[in-house]
């Protein structure tokens, strides 16, 4: 009977996970090892050797005692080889344009340009510089909104940062375990928050776009172009430079996040969250009332706690401002951080041009009470400035046609 002929199959799994555990054992990578920790580390090489990962750089890591870690690198930022000479020759861009975007955006700048330390999406993001030229945006107008861009990348990438490394960070499990299992998902939670991304951009920009339009439609002749009418709130913590003596860094910067997270509690469109300046917090509006609800909102909010928490004031100004880049300038910007250095802790205090247009949306039903404080001129601000402290109207308080100003 003649042999039967040998058919190639597939060696199962189990049998291959066997043969490489072999291979790491001979190699020095297994020692001291056994029970789950020997499994976990097994599964941790396996990952790595996938990805093109040699002996040499396990066992360096090894006694660096960060191969979980290299493996929460290597599947966070996966390799496809191309060099940033390989970019520009592939998106047809001048070497020094991609440096200048990839520095704006946060990306790394390889000192030798053959080093292939980009993936496809580098290349992608290159190949976009042509089509935004072809939309008639000079390289002037681009880099701003680049900048803006890549700040909002770092600030994400900070946040997520932090939470795994929290995680990992958590005493009572083993460093690569642990690794092992957020490098498992961390793949998948950037795909997926990608994609969340993309929906939020789009939606905010939508409402940018919106707001823009109606700018345009009830502009006025000589108008710095862009620029509309808005509405600036700024709060700040009180003594929170003397604080900075007294607590650690990171306590100080815990203070810090729970004021951006009040304001951003408070912010419902249109008010909207402009950005967070170390101890203060801007928000912005085309809408008064709802930004000074907001304010009082947010320092009811931040006063209610009764943690020896220091104290927030509340400074809002209105004027003609120009929005660039994700942030607004001009001279409500700078109306509304004089008038917070000047403010009481707990209070909000607002202009006479914010006072002005509240009472003028509500004459008859004033949503406020207004109290006068003493007038006052602030450097770069022509002539002196009329500051009210503004309170909630009590409910069941009649309005009378007039909100109530005393001195």
């Amino acid at each position: 009977m003649p042999p039967r002929p040998r058919t190639s199959l597939p060696i199962p799994a189990r049998i291959r996970s066997v043969m490489a555990e072999g291979d790491y054992e001979r190699a020095g990578l297994l020692d001291g090892l056994t029970g789950d920790a020997r499994r976990t580390r097994v599964s941790v090489l396996e990952s790595l050797a996938a990805d093109g990962v040699d002996f040499e750089a396990m066992r360096d890591a090894i006694a660096r005692d960060r191969l979980g870690l290299l493996l929460l690198e290597r599947t966070l930022r996966p390799e496809d080889g191309h060099s940033l000479n390989d970019v520009c020759r592939i998106a047809d861009i001048d070497i020094e344009v991609v440096r200048r975007w990839f520095q704006a955006l946060g990306r790394p700048l390889a000192p030798d340009p053959d080093e292939p330390i980009y993936t496809d999406e580098d290349v992608e993001i290159a190949e976009r510089i042509h089509r935004y030229r072809s939309l008639g945006f000079s390289d002037e107008e681009m880099m701003p909104v680049v900048r803006a861009v890549g700040r909002g990348v770092l600030n994400i990438a900070d946040a997520l940062g932090g939470l795994l490394g929290e995680a990992l960070l958590r005493p009572g499990e083993p460093e690569p375990e642990m690794a092992l299992r957020y490098a498992t998902e961390a793949r998948r939670i950037v795909e997926d928050d990608s994609l969340h991304l993309v929906h939020l951009v789009a939606a905010a920009l939508a409402d940018r776009i919106r707001s823009h339009a109606l700018a345009v439609e009830e502009s006025s002749a000589g108008r710095l172009r862009g620029a509309q009418d808005v509405t600036v709130c700024f709060a700040d913590l009180v003594g929170f430079t003397d604080l900075g003596e007294s607590v650690s860094a990171v306590e100080l910067s815990e203070v810090a996040e729970m004021l951006s997270a009040c304001a951003t509690e408070v912010s419902a469109w249109p008010v909207r969250l402009a950005k967070t300046i170390g101890d203060a917090v801007m928000l912005v509006s085309p809408d008064p009332t709802l930004l000074v609800t907001a304010a009082l909102d947010l320092v009811d909010v931040w006063s209610k706690e009764g943690d020896g928490r220091p104290g927030l004031r509340v400074g809002i100004a209105k004027g003609v401002g120009v929005p660039h880049a994700g942030d607004w300038f001009g001279p409500p910007v700078n109306l509304a951080s004089r008038v917070t250095e000047t403010a009481r802790p707990d209070h909000v205090t607002i202009t006479a041009a914010v006072r002005d247009a509240v009472v003028a949306a509500a004459p008859d039903d004033p949503p406020f009470h207004f109290r006068a404080a003493a007038p006052r001129k602030f450097k770069g601000v022509r002539g002196a400035q009329r500051l009210y402290r503004v309170q909630r109207r009590p409910t069941g308080t009649a309005g009378n046609g007039a909100p109530i100003d005393a001195v």
